[in-house]
């Protein structure tokens, strides 16, 4: 099964003032997805929304799928990222404890997205990553636990897509810089339980050191939009 779509990809943790959320949601869905999409080689993206309990920066889980991570470099993304919108500048100003990492597709496979969505985050500290091809062993067992739709894991890097760009500058102005992550393992799942087993068993699995210091999230997908979805509404 071929699992994500394409090499690259996009990942954002955060959280948005609450008195902004409505209009957040909003953007993502009606402008930013759209917009982002507009753009050669982006292919999917997709919004979730962290279930009850979780902390405010960790809120919500957006994430782009595309053919390659030098996507996000390209001279047509960076366009975009130099002239953002009024709407754009306004939520870019609300944000809380952004999280922004290009990413490599390490292993992937399933079929579409799922309506719940598990993911584990791992820092740049050495000794709490685990091995890659660890991971993508667990990776593998996750995808074949009941109810799971698929699995990814994903290389961050802690340069590609940092460089300074007028919505790098509205999303900072909180006073908090944009994080990256090490490595990333995302799990695609029916439902609540089943997504929150496989999460569970994932970090089980994981040494005391390495499973206190991951940052793992449940999420309930929110919305998801292809590139043929954008091209579609923009006809």
């Amino acid at each position: 099964m071929s699992g994500l779509l394409g090499r690259g990809v996009l990942v954002n943790w955060g959280g948005v003032q609450a008195a902004s959320e409505v209009d957040y949601n909003a953007w993502h869905s009606l402008e930013h997805m759209p917009e982002r999409l507009s753009v050669p080689g982006f292919r999917r993206g997709r919004r979730c929304q962290a279930v009850d309990g979780t902390p405010a920066s960790l809120r919500y889980f957006m994430m782009y799928e595309a053919d390659e991570p030098q996507i996000f470099v390209s001279a047509p993304y960076l366009a975009r990222l130099n002239d953002p919108t009024p709407w754009t500048r306004r939520i870019l100003s609300v944000y809380i404890a952004p999280s922004r990492t290009v990413c490599e597709v390490l292993a992937s496979t399933g079929r579409g997205t799922g309506g719940w969505l598990a993911t584990v985050q791992f820092g740049r500290d050495a000794a709490a990553s685990p091995d890659e091809d660890w991971l993508v062993s667990r990776m593998h067992e996750a995808a074949e636990a009941p109810g799971i739709l698929g699995a990814h894991v994903l290389r961050g890097s802690a340069s590609l897509g940092q460089q300074p760009t007028a919505e790098k500058v509205f999303r900072e102005s909180g006073g908090e810089p944009d994080r990256t992550v090490a490595l990333a393992l995302l799990i695609d799942g029916l439902d609540r339980d089943c997504t929150q087993e496989a999460l569970t068993a994932v970090l089980t699995a994981l040494p005391d050191a390495q499973r206190n210091s991951a940052v793992a999230t449940l999420y309930r997908t929110q919305h998801v939009l292809s590139d043929a979805d954008a091209l579609s509404g923009a006809a």
